[in-house]
């Protein structure tokens, strides 16, 4: 148990292991020392690296009189000495091994500081370079220090044989704590490979006091035999038991007069013992299960729920963005009313104050919430769903980075970072053997040109204005990418009169526009010109309007509501219409469950769902990018990137 703040504690102190004779007393294993002649109690215990206080009290007779052929003993196992106690003691077989984290798309040092709880500047020590960035592929090595005065956990990447129970041994904790930490793992998908999170000697708190007879070794005398005597005489002489008594003198098969015996001294002794509290849960797989479903507050013998309860935390119920996210959602719902499972919907309007919020939440006990905060996702609100696991739908912020170690936030949109490397990725893939040309006034804020030109040989890229792109020397038979700076809708109009002068003079020629991801905004006023320009938009959702499933849901839209949907990107009813349609009808099917069958594939009206786990304590993740590719025969082709 936790001995912090004590002046002085028992710790264990190993002995050395010294070529002696042995012999079992109790059950228990000792060393014997022959005496001889000069030799000193103190010189002896130096010798083999004992303890001289625990061999005195082994041996008061024998140390005290000191003469040759006597023995002493010792025990060959660990010895309780009283010491100084400088921390909280570690588990002795605690394995602190560096973690080693392979780089992903869209992992910045910041979110691997903070998935790991490691220091920024620890890890720029280690790898000042990273200052600069970090690329997806390469792998961090990095130091851990799992103690009350550096991280809360150990990370352990799980080795072929581990189980929990074993691990929960290994490192003094409990199965359960193992799956409060590591909200992703269950019995069933515990697997070599994975990383855990461990709560290091996490259990050592979890104790209860009894008062308990025990035998102990007190010290060893000697007899000498007399005539006559037998082994039973002497046990009635000594009151030792006549197998113990053979037990410490084990090279005397019968006792025979003068020969000299060692007798141990035995007590009994009531003592208060600190016992470990144990859950036999831990030791089948239906008691592990027993105890997931209670973290995770589900049954997992059901199947299917029989109803869902859904709650809306509405950013503003009374803006453009939330009434059509509600409406959209409303439809979804009409076309579920033969679900074969009830639907229970809560709105709650998110200006109120946080105690009003998480009352309603707590009367209402949803199986998930949905949140339209598009901009400072209120972590409150976050909390709230790991304290009481309920999965939290993060609809429109991407700036958001609580998914990373929240394991009930659920990102949709794909976050910055992310998007802006699977968009450069694809690019470079579809037209990185091209001639690159910058157009436009750069803009220090646009990372994914950024990370583009740092992809590209310095001789492959030309940085020109708007006026200076007219006029630049077009091979016929060469091929272009040309990335446009511009997000002002007349610098963007411009731009695109410019590409499509030049795509004239040179018909032959390939040329291709990327776009900013805004310029799906602009999608009403340039359709003809990204048409005719073959222009490609990064972006993270996308619902033409155009195509018959967008008419159609268009039609729909207004015929209910008598008004077309809000032009927006995302589409806010077309968002709502999706997450009720995917997360509703998945929640049931997992029974509540969001590691059994939440992250399957689906594909939305607007929005794919693909959603992974960032890590076993972390949050989901829903990594699906597209390029929208505006062809000139007025077709739009949506490129998933994942």
């Amino acid at each position: 148990m936790p001995l912090a703040g004590l002046a002085a504690a028992f710790i264990p102190a190993v002995a050395s292991t010294p070529d002696l004779p042995k012999v079992e007393i109790l059950g228990k294993e000792y060393y014997y020392h022959e005496i001889k002649k000069g030799e000193s109690i103190y010189g002896i215990a130096k010798k083999y690296d004992w303890n001289v206080e625990e061999l005195v009290r082994l041996n008061p007779n024998s140390a005290s009189e000191m003469k040759k052929g006597t023995r002493l003993y010792y025990p060959t196992g660990k010895v309780t000495v009283v010491t100084e106690l400088k921390e909280d003691p570690a588990p002795t077989d605690t394995v602190v091994e560096p973690i080693r984290h392979l780089v992903k798309k869209g992992e910045t040092v910041y979110s691997i500081s903070k998935k790991y709880n490691i220091p920024l500047d620890e890890i720029y020590a280690a790898y000042p370079e990273a200052k600069r960035g970090i690329k997806a592929g390469e792998t961090l090595v990095l130091q851990q220090n799992p103690s009350p005065h550096g991280q809360k956990y150990l990370y352990y990447e799980i080795k072929p044989g581990d189980t929990l129970f074993s691990l929960a041994k290994r490192y003094q904790t409990s199965v359960e704590d193992i799956l409060k930490a590591n909200p992703g793992v269950s019995e069933s998908n515990f697997r070599a490979g994975e990383t855990l999170r461990i709560n290091v000697n996490s259990s050592a708190s979890r104790y209860h006091t009894e008062l308990v007879e025990e035998e102990r070794l007190a010290g060893i005398d000697v007899y000498k035999v007399k005539k006559n005597d037998t082994w039973n005489s002497i046990s009635d002489k000594t009151g030792v038991d006549v197998e113990t008594l053979k037990d410490a003198n084990g090279e005397i098969k019968q006792p025979e007069k003068n020969d000299i015996l060692n007798v141990p001294v035995i007590k009994t002794v009531k003592v208060e013992k600190e016992i470990a509290d144990s859950d036999p849960r831990e030791l089948s797989t239906e008691g592990i299960r027993e105890m997931y479903d209670s973290i995770h507050m589900i049954d997992s013998d059901v199947e299917r729920l029989a109803e869902v309860k859904v709650a809306m935390l509405l950013d503003d119920p009374s803006s453009k963005k939330d009434v059509d996210f509600t409406r959209g959602f409303f439809m979804a719902l009409d076309e579920m009313k033969d679900a074969p499972y009830k639907i229970n919907l809560k709105v709650i309007d998110g200006r109120a104050s946080t105690t009003s919020v998480t009352d309603q939440l707590d009367d209402f006990a949803p199986n998930i919430l949905v949140a339209t905060a598009d901009k400072t996702f209120p972590a409150f609100l976050a909390d709230y769903g790991e304290t009481n696991h309920l999965e939290i739908i993060n609809t429109f912020d991407v700036r958001n980075e609580l998914y990373l170690d929240n394991p009930s936030m659920v990102q949709l949109l794909t976050p910055s970072s992310l998007f802006n490397e699977q968009v450069v990725d694809r690019i470079m893939e579809d037209y990185g053997d091209r001639e690159v040309l910058m157009a436009g006034i750069a803009d220090e804020n646009d990372a994914i040109a950024e990370l583009l030109v740092s992809k590209l040989p310095e001789d492959k890229v030309k940085k020109l204005s708007i006026n200076s792109l007219g006029d630049y020397d077009i091979s016929d038979t060469g091929s272009y990418l040309i990335y446009g700076f511009p997000q002002k809708k007349d610098e963007v109009q411009e731009l695109l009169a410019t590409v499509k002068i030049v795509k004239e003079a040179h018909p032959t020629a390939e040329i291709t526009v990327v776009g900013r991801p805004s310029w799906v905004t602009l999608t009403d006023y340039f359709r003809n010109l990204y048409d005719a320009a073959d222009i490609v938009v990064p972006a993270r959702c996308w619902l033409d309007p155009e195509t018959g499933e967008g008419k159609r849901f268009n039609e729909k839209f207004a015929e209910l509501y008598d008004q077309e949907p809000v032009k927006s990107f995302p589409n806010f009813a077309a968002s709502g219409y999706d997450i009720a349609k995917y997360f509703i009808d998945a929640t049931s099917r997992n029974g509540g469950d969001f590691n059994r069958t939440f992250s399957s594939d689906e594909n939305g009206l607007q929005t794919d769902f693909s959603l992974k786990r960032v890590s076993n304590w972390g949050g989901f993740l829903n990594p699906v990018s597209y390029l929208l590719v505006f062809r000139p025969s007025g077709a739009v082709e949506k490129v998933t990137i994942r």
